[in-house]
C-alpha cells in the first residue's frame, strides 16, 4: 500500500496531485542509482549514509531528511520536484525563456546608454 503525505502548498485541493509518496520516492531513487549501473552499497557509501537506511528508502519503507534529499537530487543532477513529487524540469524550455529574457534585458541596457 502507498504512503502518501499532502504537500503543504496543495492542503485542501486534492485534486491538485501534490502527494508525497514514499514508495514513488523510493522507486525514482533506485530508478536513478540503477540507470548510473549504481548499486545500493555504492550509492549508501557516496551519500554516507547506511546500507540499510537506502534499502528501506528504495522499497518506500522510510522516509529520509530534506538534506538529504537535496544531496540524492545534487548528487544526480536532477530537481527535488522530481524526487519528490515525480514533476520533471523542462530544461529546454526553461533554456529558451532565460535567453528571451535576457534579449529583452540587454536590449534595456542599450537604450539606457
Amino acid at each position: 500500500m502507498s504512503q502518501g503525505i499532502l504537500c503543504a502548498t496543495a492542503a485542501g485541493r486534492k485534486e491538485s496531485g501534490m502527494y508525497f509518496d514514499l514508495t514513488e520516492f523510493g522507486a525514482r531513487l533506485k530508478d536513478l542509482r540503477t540507470t548510473r549501473g549504481l548499486t545500493q552499497e555504492k550509492l549508501s557509501e557516496e551519500l554516507g549514509v547506511s546500507w540499510d537506511h537506502l534499502c528501506r528508502v528504495e522499497r518506500g519503507n522510510r522516509g529520509c531528511s530534506l538534506d538529504l534529499v537535496i544531496e540524492i537530487a545534487a548528487y544526480f543532477g536532477v530537481s527535488t520536484d522530481y524526487l519528490l513529487l515525480g514533476k520533471r524540469v523542462n530544461q529546454i524550455e526553461n533554456q529558451k525563456r532565460l535567453l528571451a529574457v535576457i534579449g529583452v534585458l540587454t536590449e534595456i541596457a542599450k537604450n539606457l546608454q
